[in-house]
């Protein structure tokens, strides 16, 4: 679709009902599959014998190895006319990756494996960012988005609960053969239902990687993805370690309290996240919209410290929950804001690049980064070597604010 054509065919609503809730269905298999690993983190740890930087290398590094070599690519394919045949390739190919993750016997088969992961994410990511752009108005991206991954954030509770819960009762290899297996049925529906939106062609040589690396809106929000995501990416994938080992839960018990007090959170915070950015939009414009996700974010960083240093486990599980609400108001303005700021025709580059820096840094780095810190802190703290490992994380956190606040600041000049 282009320009008046797209949004006579919107209509009143500004996206396409469709179109955005698959793709929010596929992002939520995205999250668990990407994420199931962490419920499993000491189970595998333990039956293979590894070392926490070795399994945050497994879970990160691994999954981040091809994400990040081959997003650009699938970028440039999806901004060619091929956004919806790349979306459902990148889903069917992480979903079989994950089920065979269940077979593996070693560590060179399971990081092939999760490297494949990553390769079907990539494809999946800037496409279905493409096509979320494409169906739906600019008055109204900032809800599509928000609806696409509120929905996504639901595999927050079933990568991380129901991971948990399917780790402690039928273990880490049937886990992963079960929640893989349920992608193939979506990839199938991607293919039958999403038509490839037409996109205006002109100027696309003139078009350089340069010049988006010159936006400097763009720019900003690439930092902040960069900064945010290897907080975040450590945080989450040793989320369920550390109330296993700073609580004595068992990986049911962790993985149900994270992931439904992280994942209800981000939901409510995602679906209630757009609206308000867009009504803000109408009264203030584009920086009304960027300022209140720099607030909300913002606001968000001293409650994770207080999750991460205290020794009440009611206390921590409030914190979590409400940091993770606050953050998640930032999901629907900040990723519709990236397709907003570049030309259309470079929608599905802007977002491959985003998650190559963000997404790709952030679960390469992070995960091993806070593992190793751990490693390091374990002779001094012993089993509290986590929790200080994840506090330096949560003072990290506040770094990507900086960048939010510059980013509203471009669009008062």
């Amino acid at each position: 679709m282009s320009g008046k054509s797209s949004e006579s065919r919107l209509g009143k609503r500004g996206w396409l009902p469709t179109v955005i809730l698959l793709l929010g269905v596929a992002g939520m298999l995205d999250f668990i599959d990407r994420f199931v690993f962490s419920t499993a983190n000491d189970a595998i740890k333990h039956d293979l014998h590894m070392s926490d930087a070795t399994v945050g290398l497994l879970g990160g590094t691994a999954f981040a190895l091809l994400y990040g070599m081959m997003i650009v690519p699938f970028a440039l394919i999806s901004d060619r006319g091929f956004a919806a045949r790349m979306a459902s390739f990148g889903i069917a190919l992480w979903s079989v990756a994950t089920a065979l993750m269940g077979h593996t016997h070693g560590i060179a088969s399971m990081a092939a494996a999760r490297v494949c992961v990553g390769l079907g994410q990539a494809a999946f990511s800037p496409s279905s960012a493409a096509l979320n752009a494409a169906y739906s108005t600019s008055e109204k991206r900032s809800t599509s988005f928000s609806i696409a991954y509120g929905i996504s954030y639901l595999g927050y509770i079933i990568g991380l609960a129901g991971g948990g819960w399917l780790v402690e009762h039928v273990g880490w290899r049937m886990t992963f053969t079960t929640v893989g297996l349920a992608g193939i049925p979506v990839a199938i529906l991607m293919v039958l239902f999403v038509r490839e939106p037409r996109l205006v062609h002109a100027a696309r040589e003139a078009e350089s990687w340069r010049a988006l690396f010159a936006n400097r809106p763009l720019r900003d929000l690439l930092f902040y993805g960069v900064t945010s995501q290897v907080v975040g990416y450590g945080i989450t994938l040793w989320g369920v370690s550390f109330y296993m080992r700073s609580f004595g839960l068992s990986s049911g018990q962790a993985g149900a309290w994270f992931g439904i007090g992280i994942g209800i959170a981000s939901v409510v915070g995602t679906f209630l996240g757009g609206p308000i950015a867009d009504l803000v939009a109408s009264r203030f414009g584009f920086r009304g919209a960027m300022r209140f996700a720099f607030w909300a974010y913002l606001i968000a960083q001293p409650f994770q410290i207080i999750q991460v240093l205290t020794h009440s486990l009611d206390l921590s599980l409030t914190m979590l929950a409400l940091t993770s609400t606050l953050s998640a108001l930032c999901t629907g303005p900040l990723y519709g804001a990236i397709p907003s700021v570049v030309p259309a025709h470079r929608r599905a580059a802007a977002m491959g690049m985003y998650a190559l820096l963000a997404n790709a840094i952030g679960i390469g780095v992070g995960p091993p980064l806070f593992g190793w810190i751990s490693d390091m802190l374990t002779p001094h703290f012993s089993t509290d070597a986590l929790r200080m490992s994840l506090l330096v994380a949560a003072i990290l956190g506040f770094w990507p604010a900086v960048h939010l606040f510059q980013l509203q600041r471009r669009f008062g000049k």
